[in-house]
């Protein structure tokens, strides 16, 4: 069969999960680029009805949704575990790609960092209700993080797991501007982890570009 491929946009947080886990696992996968508006077209949205990144190819397989796909490839593929064995641990790491998705991704993203990176404000400036509503939903979300991490090197068991890929690319995004920034400072603990993340060589090598 032939080799795993993720298509996506390199700067999304979920595919910088996808590819980091993959590669964790030591998964040899293929990396296909695409750009807005590759997603709106009529083949990319036969394999993604929502155009979402990323999309998974593995010989006649077609997945989407990042949490699918790792669960497919953990499950597929020997390799590193991106899942503990336990269903304690299996719950665990759930819970928090689940509370990445619900409640740190769509306030963070869609409407803390894409202000700054698309402003829809007065002279094309960042619209500032936006960024002042979405901000204590970042802060609740990462406080949480925060304290659920505690003094543990990871957030499940004693080796990086999906939980960790899925919450490491939402904090860099945090990281990226000013109020975010101040909010990942006060939350040492996920800035811990942040940087223990990119002592990975599977994370750091999966990290998009910059600019």
């Amino acid at each position: 069969m032939s080799k795993p491929v993720i298509i996506g946009f390199s700067q999304s947080t979920y595919v910088w999960t996808a590819r980091a886990a993959l590669a964790h696992k030591g998964v040899d996968h293929e990396f296909r680029p695409i750009s807005p508006p590759d997603n709106r077209t009529p083949e990319y949205l036969a394999t993604h009805p929502w155009g979402k990144v990323p999309t998974f190819e593995h010989g006649e397989l077609e997945l989407f949704e990042t949490t699918a796909i790792l669960t497919y490839v953990d499950e597929a593929f020997e390799g590193k575990p991106l899942r503990p064995s336990d269903p304690v641990g299996r719950a665990r790491v759930d819970q928090i790609i689940s509370v990445c998705n619900c409640y740190l991704y769509p306030p963070a993203v869609l409407r803390y960092a894409l202000q700054y990176i698309f402003p829809s404000g007065p002279d094309g400036a960042p619209k500032r209700e936006v960024i002042d509503a979405a901000l204590p939903e970042v802060e609740k979300t990462l406080t949480y993080l925060d304290s659920t991490l505690g003094d543990s090197k990871w957030f499940v068991g004693d080796a990086p797991s999906s939980a960790d890929f899925f919450v490491g690319p939402l904090i860099a995004v945090c990281n990226m501007f000013p109020e975010g920034k101040e909010l990942v400072a006060g939350a040492t603990k996920l800035g811990r982890h942040f940087g223990q993340l990119m002592e990975l060589d599977a994370f750091r090598s999966a990290a998009p570009a910059p600019g």
